[in-house]
Order: C-alpha cells, then structure tokens, then sequence
C-alpha cells in the first residue's frame, strides 16, 4: 500500500524507484499503469495522471497506449505462443499498420540483440529470455512512459548490460521512464533522479549524483544493495566427495525439442558447503534443476552418497525453490503452506524459519497477497523445514532465490542457504547474481552450452 506519495516525472526524464521488498514499488507501478484499481481493487486518494490521463478513470486498453509495463514476473504479462508474436502483440492491439509493426520490431530486435530468439516459442524460453522479450514489446509498443518492474531480476551480467544500454538508447530518443529496482549498479550513469520508498511512503527524493555519492554505511542502514558492480572472480571449483558424502553427476546430458542444452561429463557438489551453478541465461539452468529433483528426463546417472538415484528416488530425497515460485504455491495461507511439504514442521520451527525469512506476523495471508520477494522467501521456508531429524532434504536445491529481494532480504536468505549446509545438506545454489556468489558460495560449477 502507499500512503502520501507525491511524485512527479518529467517528460524525458528516468526515474529510479528503490526500497526494502514489500515498500510499495510494485504498487506504485500498478497505479501507474491503471492494474490499481481495474485488476486490483483498492481506494484511491488523491491524482493519479499519466500525460494528463487518469489511469483509474479509463479502460485499460486506453492506459496501456500511455504506459507500458514490464512486470517482475513478465509469464503473467504474455499472451501469444511464439515469440515474433508477442513482440508484436501491443502495437498489434493499438492497430499500428504491419508494415511499422515490422519496422518496430527489427529495431527492438537489433537493439536488446534477440534475432536468436524469434523463431522459439515462449514456453522454451529462460526467466531471463522472457524478461528481454517483455521489454522488446513494450519497446514496439512506442508507450509515452515506459513502466519496468525488476526488469533485471532474471538477468546475467551480459544481458543486464544489454539492457541498460536500451535504456540509454530509448532515454537518448526521449523516452520518459520510471524504473523500480533493488539491483543498481547498471544504472549508474542512466537515471536522473532517485526515489526511496519505505512502508509506502517515500522517504527520500534526491538527483542521482547525490545518491551514487551515499556511502557504505547510509546504503546498508537504507537495506539497499550495492551501487558498484560486484567482482567477477570464480569461486574453485568442487572437488570430489569425500568420506561425508554428496552429489555426482556423470556423463549427464539434457535434450528439449530436438536441441542438446548442456552435457555435463563430471561434477560434484559435496555436503556440507554451497556449490553454485552458474551460466548464461538460456544454458539450461532451471532444466538442470528439474533434472536433479526427478520432474525432467536426461541421459546419465545422478549419485548421491555414492548411490545411484532414480528419478523417483530423487523427487523423494531432494528439495526445490524454483525461479518462478508462483507454481509452487499452494496454500490458502502461509501457515498452511509450510505443512503442505514433506514434512509438518512444529509451531515453533515454523514461527521461528518466518521470523528469520521477515515474515513474521503474515501466517495468516494468503501467500498470493505478498510480495514478489515475500512470496520468494516463503517457498524457500517451505523447501527447508522439517524432514528426517529436522534437517530437511538432502539435496537443497535453489533456483535464483533472490530475485525481487533487498539488501537485508538477501542477506536473510543467505544466512538460511549456509544453515542448511551447516546441517549436512547438499546446497545447490543456481544463479546468475554475483553478488550473491559472493555473498554465501564456497564452490562454482559454470554451466557451458552444448
């Protein structure tokens, strides 16, 4: 919710809307774009106006010419089966000749470098993929206000960088965009102005010298994550199991539609510590996850303490938080959600595990009703409760645990990552955040196509 926000964006002008996981970003861009109240139904006070348009008072067809919007989650924004078609989808719909439709297009194209991408279907496609495409739509769309909700949550460092040299090209060409975002060092150099969000008020309004200028201290105290890049020096690679056991793959290969992913000759992941799995969007590393928890086939064998698993054995003995955590979500509250795995943890631990994750007081949301980042932490509470002698799975795998999180959530999370390897666990940590590597990994294994 937000409460006495007084914000104004200027025609040219690119806005970065920053602040703790909860603090009102999402809601900021959902009145923005008309959601709020048309989608979801909430009192609004005060004037809410998008180049003199009242989003609240029109249809949101006719909002959706003003304001586009890349979602933190962009699966719940498309509607076509292949990728050509959704690009196209927006202008499609505001009845722009084909012929520009198709001008529109080879520039979005040329310009977030997705020529590769045009002939696949979006269910194939990786998180991070699909955010690209978003943004491409949204580009051919030629909105007056341009509305990015995470729009790297799902990012490489690579493909981060082809977005923030978009947001260059579109703000040279004068495009007026506002952008909510934990993850800051790519705009550096891009935004002009910074707005702080807390409890839904804002709490600090500054140019963006000035902020870039904040010291360590003050970013930490605000929860804000880091304004440099983080370094980009591998972890040592895994070595192979010892007397305590883990995780060997061998000679294990994936194969979607016809296209060889990834072979993996040999790896490890030993208990006890974090192994993360890092590579380039679209590699196929939630394909390995699916792999590994026995709901994906692939050829090769899967050895856990020097025993062969099944897939059935696997889908018994390892614990997943997938990237998209709104699959995995099924409980009409979050109390319940936490009895719903494999196993039904106390009150205590279930109280205690919400405490350390900040979701203390919400046992009785919905957990469709927070946050992206709540949402994240809680499908992570429920892959690390309970289980035999307390200690949960004996594979605990994470899949980009800590996109849509702040600074203090991400730290969190880590802390929860090292106590399950800290109780024995084989922690496999899959991700493109270096700052997170950094954070909480002891071993890296890249994952290389083909």
């Amino acid at each position: 919710m937000l409460e006495s926000i007084d914000i104004r964006v200027r025609p040219g002008e690119m806005v970065l809307v920053t602040g703790g996981s909860g603090s009102g970003k999402s809601s900021l861009v959902n009145a923005l774009n008309g959601f709020i109240p048309h989608i979801r139904p909430t009192r609004i006070g005060g004037d809410v106006k998008v180049d003199g348009l009242e989003p609240a008072e029109v249809e949101l067809a006719e909002a959706g010419r003003v304001a586009a919007t890349v979602f933190q989650n962009p699966r719940t924004q498309f509607f076509a089966t292949d990728v050509l078609s959704e690009i196209a989808f927006g202008a499609s719909n505001q009845g722009v000749p084909r012929e520009e439709i198709l001008r529109r297009i080879d520039a979005a194209v040329d310009l977030l470098d997705l020529a590769h991408l045009l002939d696949r279907r979006m269910g194939e496609l990786s998180g991070g993929e699909r955010q690209r495409v978003a943004l491409a739509s949204a580009v051919v769309s030629r909105p007056r206000l341009f509305l990015l909700d995470e729009p790297t949550a799902n990012l490489d460092d690579a493909s981060t960088q082809a977005v923030a040299e978009a947001l260059a090209h579109l703000k040279g060409a004068g495009a007026t965009i506002l952008v909510a975002e934990h993850r800051l060092h790519y705009l550096r150099g891009l935004v002009d102005r910074v707005v702080q969000l807390h409890r839904g008020r804002v709490v600090a309004d500054c140019p963006a010298a000035e902020f870039w200028e904040m010291g360590e201290g003050e970013r930490r105290d605000a929860g804000l994550r880091s304004l440099v890049a983080p370094a980009s020096d591998p972890l040592p690679a895994p070595p192979a199991p010892a007397d305590a056991g883990g995780l060997e793959l061998r000679a294990l290969s994936a194969v979607r539609d016809g296209r060889r992913l990834w072979t993996i000759d040999e790896a490890t992941a030993p208990r006890g510590a974090i192994t993360c799995v890092t590579g380039p969007n679209g590699v196929g590393k939630s394909t390995l996850v699916q792999v590994l928890v026995g709901l994906c086939r692939a050829e090769g064998t899967v050895v856990l303490d020097g025993k062969a698993l099944s897939r059935r054995e696997r889908r018994r003995r390892c614990s997943a938080v997938m990237q998209d955590v709104n699959r995995q979500l099924f409980g009409v509250s979050v109390t319940e959600e936490l009895s719903l795995g494999r196993a039904q943890p106390s009150a205590e631990e279930a109280a205690a595990i919400l405490d350390e994750l900040g979701l203390e007081g919400m046992g009785e949301r919905h957990p469709l009703s927070l946050s992206g980042g709540q949402r994240q932490r809680l499908a992570v509470a429920t892959a690390v409760v309970g289980g035999e002698e307390g200690r949960g799975a004996d594979v605990i795998i994470f899949d980009e645990p800590i996109s849509g999180l702040d600074l203090r959530a991400m730290e969190s999370m880590a802390g929860v990552i090292r106590r399950c390897a800290d109780r024995g666990a084989v922690v496999v940590l899959v991700t493109h955040d270096r700052e997170l590597v950094d954070m909480v990994g002891d071993f890296e294994f890249p994952l290389t196509p083909g």
